[in-house]
């Protein structure tokens, strides 16, 4: 009989991967959106022609995490209470360039991503 106490770690509800020519952006964690206008900032200030993907800010937020690695993956994790932490696990092998993933998260599982309070 499984144990049902053991939470599997959380997943987003749909991922948007890319590459861009830039080499730089900021720091390399989590980057919480939670807003449209700023989620366009993002994605034109990655370099980026158009939106990776849809996203309603009313029910979801997305996550931005980067890497020079030629691979980028979410780890997350419950850290109960309404509190999501989430990381980027990423290859070592440097490329040009720059290796974006926006993960996107229902508000209504969430009050908390990265110490940051959602609104």
């Amino acid at each position: 009989m499984a144990d049902e106490s053991v939470k599997s770690d959380p997943k987003p509800i749909r991922e948007f991967l890319g590459e861009t020519v830039k080499e730089s952006f900021g720091s390399g964690q989590a980057r919480p959106i939670f807003d449209a206008a700023v989620f366009e900032d993002t994605w034109r200030d990655l370099g980026l022609a158009k939106a990776p993907g849809e996203v309603d800010f009313k029910n979801e937020f997305a996550v931005l995490v980067i890497t020079r690695g030629s691979q980028i993956h979410f780890r997350c994790r419950d850290e109960g209470e309404g509190r999501l932490k989430t990381l980027a696990i990423s290859t070592r092998d440097i490329r040009p360039g720059l290796r974006y993933l926006f993960g996107i998260f229902s508000k209504k599982e969430w009050k908390q991503v990265n110490e940051t309070p959602i609104p």
